[in-house]
């Protein structure tokens, strides 16, 4: 139900009939109320919801990670952007028939510098050790820059994620994985955080590297 502020010439809040008053920013304003379209909706419209649903279901596997790391966005939240990106760049397939595009998937997007030559291996039972070669240290490339580390199982459709994996400097890091992803080839992709300047490197595809 509506209610009128100050007499019936006032603005009013609520719903009256088909009408719909609200204020925004102090300015009182009208709207009407929207209407069920009667079309159905077309094989692009379908193609990009499916789309839509497969990559946001997918991408809550990282929400944390993203929340921090993914920048350089015009989207309202990092999750918007990300969704943005990845549906133009990671999604293989026409609808129904869709898949992740796994080398071109982003968890993090920015200007920190990222790894050079990065590298994934299995040596240990449900382990993966990540390693890269460090150049001179700058602003944008500090010893101190936190590593991040994602894995995918596509076979138990689960990540195993470390925000934390440890600092640049060290030239290698490892995960431990859950017991089940062994024997498992898994999606692997490092990325850098600084928290001196709250900026995030693009995360890098270190390939599908199956597990001891």
């Amino acid at each position: 139900m509506g209610r009128i502020k100050k007499g019936i010439m006032g603005p009013f809040s609520g719903k009256v009939g088909t009408v719909v008053g609200a204020s925004w920013h102090g300015i009182d304003y009208m709207r009407s109320l929207p209407t069920a379209s009667s079309k159905s909706a077309s094989i692009p419209q379908v193609g990009q919801r499916t789309k839509m649903i497969l990559l946001r279901g997918f991408l809550l596997g990282t929400d944390e990670i993203i929340k921090r790391s993914f920048q350089n966005f015009t989207q309202a939240t990092p999750m918007n952007g990300a969704l943005s990106y990845n549906l133009k760049h990671a999604i293989a397939g026409t609808s129904p028939d869709l898949r992740i595009d796994f080398p071109n998937l982003l968890f993090s997007k920015g200007d920190l510098q990222g790894a050079s030559l990065p590298e994934a291996v299995s040596v240990l039972r449900n382990a993966l050790d990540f390693s890269w070669i460090n150049s001179d240290f700058s602003p944008m490339n500090a010893a101190d820059d936190l590593v991040t580390l994602v894995v995918y199982d596509p076979v138990e459709m689960q990540f195993s994620t470390l925000s934390e994996a440890g600092s640049r400097n060290e030239e290698i890091v490892r995960i431990v994985l859950p017991e089940k992803f062994s024997g498992h080839a898994v999606h692997c992709y490092i990325s850098f955080f600084s928290q001196q300047f709250q900026i995030s490197s693009t995360n890098q595809y270190l390939g599908a590297i199956e597990v001891k």
